[in-house]
């Protein structure tokens, strides 16, 4: 997941516990992390699983990428 200038820290944490299963602490550290790098490493899936999840933010209005998946 990418940052960006537009979605809140509450959209990114809500996004990061219903479409990707985090718990609240990960979903926080998660956000911090992508708002701090400008970008995170959500977990290691394969490739169809990560496209859909990239899929399914960007349709929420997150930027996201399924880059690297195996």
């Amino acid at each position: 997941m990418h940052n960006d200038d537009i979605n809140t820290f509450a959209l990114v944490h809500y996004v990061l516990r219903t479409v990707c299963g985090h718990d609240d602490a990960r979903a926080r550290a998660k956000t911090m992390e992508i708002h701090l790098s400008g970008r995170s490493v959500l977990g290691d899936y394969d490739r169809a699983s990560a496209e859909a999840m990239a899929l399914r933010l960007v349709r929420l209005g997150v930027r996201a990428t399924a880059d690297g998946a195996r």
